[in-house]
């Protein structure tokens, strides 16, 4: 379970070089997350929709243990994100869409062998994780080619590999099909739809721009606008009262922008 309670987010915004050294009454405080309340239970599969700057990824490395929220707490599977990161964070995967989160110079075993390490995998159990996980995401003919060498749709299926290291209870994906090509993105979604069927207990958490990921891989669906969550509804509901995720996005968008 993740209980994010009265969470809010704020970053000093820097005009100038010299304000990344000093306070200065040129920078401005923003504020990415506003009092966001969001309790998601095991095995829920849960979308984040909203435009570019909403905060979609800011709650997700939240979540992940990688931020500190300014006000709030978050709890993941019963430990404070802060004062219980390490133990936190073990039972999160996390997918980022950043290519450069690779060592490219690097192979993919060697990749995963080395993000393993970092999980306290070693010997034989990281071996046969890594072999594994290189079956899982369909590497084998390119797991001794360096990284560098790899399509986006190869890195990103890489770094689905990389956030199952662990076996994490929680696995959350930011814009895992961004950069790729339809048919990336078909291959992206039927693994990311395979470790769901495969572990109805993993929590995932996915932040995206596509309707149909959203609908074909979650359950419940949250709108975040300007900081705020706006709704939280699950796919059961949005299909009864709206159709689709996507006329419930665009009516609750709308709506707001009226209010």
């Amino acid at each position: 379970m993740i209980e994010i309670r009265n969470v809010s987010m704020e970053f000093l915004q820097s005009k100038r070089f010299k304000d990344f050294f000093y306070l200065t009454k040129s920078q401005k405080v923003v504020k990415s997350l506003i009092n966001v309340d969001l309790m998601i239970d095991e095995g829920d599969k849960v979308a984040f929709l909203g435009p570019n700057g909403a905060g979609k990824t800011t709650l997700l490395k939240l979540i992940g243990g990688l931020l500190y929220p300014t006000y709030g707490e978050i709890n993941v599977n019963g430990y404070n994100t802060v004062h219980n990161n390490l133990r936190s964070r073990k039972s999160v995967g996390f997918v980022l869409n950043e290519e450069r989160s690779f060592y490219w110079r690097l192979t993919a075993v060697q990749n995963l062998e080395f993000f393993g390490v970092l999980d306290n995998l070693e010997g034989d159990r990281l071996t046969s994780k890594v072999v594994e996980l290189i079956g899982l995401v369909g590497l084998e003919g390119a797991k001794h080619k360096k990284v560098a060498t790899y399509s986006s749709g190869m890195k990103q299926r890489l770094a689905i590999a990389r956030g199952l290291l662990c076996d994490p209870k929680v696995l959350i994906l930011d814009e895992p099909t961004r950069t790729l090509d339809p048919e990336a993105v078909i291959d992206v979604k039927n693994l990311i739809m395979q470790k769901i069927h495969e572990n109805e207990k993993r929590t995932l958490i996915i932040a995206t721009h596509r309707f149909d990921e959203a609908e074909e891989l979650c359950n419940k669906v949250c709108i975040i606008r300007n900081g705020e969550l706006i709704s939280f509804k699950t796919i059961d509901e949005i299909r009864s009262i709206y159709g689709s995720v996507s006329q419930y996005y665009h009516s609750i968008m709308e709506r707001n922008k009226k209010d």
